[in-house]
């Protein structure tokens, strides 16, 4: 039962605010528009038992307002007419997308208990669909979004929900089991917004076995399965890929702030029309931090690092694995490479990140598409709790699926502010 109403001698109520406002501008091949959006954010974070127990709310809608031309539609000797949304998007130019989620933690001896909750309903379009993170220094650099193309409708309704339960439990000093269950649906709510993008769905489990073999190596052996149902529009029934994965992971410290993760694996997946294959996995990853790394036990909860002075944070991945494909909803091989680089200077943080992903040796599917990201930021802590940052992002995408082609190119201005006070126990 979620610790709604706790009621603790120490409880402690940390209350955060943000604002943040885009402005993007996309051409390509299907449409033509500008946007602005302002995302409010409002943040409780309940803690209590001196550090040990938290429970977070988050809200954070998203108000955007768009202004489109040179709409173009698919061949219709290719695409039935019928099937894509010809209405004026600049009829109903604001949209307004309810957005929020909860986080509770709980730590224990020998176990933890994390559990969090995330959703989304409402108008959304697709030049704003999919935000790709800042990358935080910690993790390998993020794989790069893909942009939604419009030729079958700028704006449509988005249903997402995730929520994942998982309990680290700590067998010795060195070893942590790691059982989790999660549920993801993503997509159009809609038969229209189904047009835009199918609605993918199921649920998903996993086992890992975080283990410190030595001071300096880590290794983590996954396994896992899923089932993702893909919803389209006019469709009886949906499509459903299973799939099932396993990976071992390696993480070794060259001393205090160079480490790399060297991973590899297979997942076997597909389904009834398709018919089912085995894909390799695999990525490697080389990080390095000019503050000492943080060497959390197997099965602990992620923690700030703590140092002093100038900080670089430098990270450089590439892999191949398998994606569900937003354009076609299939199962299909994906090459990724990325590098991020975060520069701190007293308050000052400067950060570039640049990334590319393509699909590759895809016999099921005609399917090809191909991305390429670049991004720029500087962020300020004018004190210890109120923060600011500025953000320039550059995307060109383009992909076909043997009906629809599309080429684009999208440029997203960003300036945030943040309020977060200091936990103190």
């Amino acid at each position: 039962m979620l610790p709604f109403v706790a009621v603790h001698m120490d409880v402690a109520t940390q209350p955060g605010v943000g604002l943040r406002v885009e402005e993007r501008v996309r051409r390509g091949s299907d449409i033509s528009a500008a946007e602005t959006e302002i995302d409010p954010t409002l943040k409780l974070d309940f803690i209590w038992s001196g550090g040990k127990d938290r429970f977070s709310i988050l809200y954070s809608p998203r108000i955007l307002l768009d202004s489109y031309w040179n709409q173009r539609f698919p061949d219709e000797r290719l695409v039935n007419r019928g099937t894509i949304n010809t209405r004026d998007p600049n009829n109903t130019p604001f949209s307004y997308l309810n957005n929020g989620g909860i986080d509770y933690e709980s730590v224990h001896n020998r176990w933890r208990l994390s559990l969090q909750g995330f959703g989304a309903y409402g108008q959304i379009s697709t030049t704003a669909i999919l935000v790709q993170p800042v990358w935080d220094g910690d993790d390998p650099p993020p794989d790069p979004f893909a942009i939604l193309p419009a030729t079958v409708g700028a704006r449509f309704t988005l249903l997402f929900a995730q929520a994942q339960l998982s309990v680290p439990i700590k067998l010795t000093s060195r070893l942590a089991l790691i059982p989790a269950v999660n549920y993801n649906a993503f997509g159009g709510a809609d038969r229209e917004s189904k047009g835009v993008i199918a609605l993918s769905r199921g649920p998903g489990a996993s086992l890992g076995l975080d283990w410190a073999a030595t001071k300096n190596d880590r290794f983590l052996t996954q396994v896992g399965a899923g089932i993702v149902n893909n919803d389209f529009q006019d469709e009886q029934a949906s499509v459903t890929i299973y799939r099932g994965i396993g990976t071992e992971s390696w993480q070794h410290f060259y001393g205090k702030h160079v480490s790399h993760i060297i991973s590899g694996g297979g997942s076997f997946g597909g389904d009834s029309v398709n018919g089912y294959e085995l894909y390799s996995l695999g990525s490697a990853t080389v990080l390095f931090d000019s503050w000492p790394t943080l060497r959390l036990p197997p099965g602990a909860a992620p923690q700030a690092t703590i140092g002093h002075g100038q900080r670089v944070q430098v990270g450089i991945t590439a892999k191949s694995e398998p994606w569900i494909d937003v354009f076609s909803g299939d199962l299909e091989n994906r090459f990724t490479t990325s590098a991020a680089v975060n520069y701190t200077i007293d308050r000052v943080t400067l950060r570039a990140y640049v990334a590319q992903s393509h699909v590759f040796n895809t016999p099921q599917s005609v399917a090809r598409y191909q991305i390429v990201i670049g991004e720029t930021g500087v962020k300020l802590r004018f004190t210890k709790e109120l923060s600011g940052d500025v953000g320039l992002r550059l995307g060109y995408q383009n992909f076909t699926n043997a009906v629809r082609f599309n080429e684009l190119t999208q440029f997203t201005g960003s300036v945030g502010f943040t309020y977060a006070p200091i936990q103190r126990f």
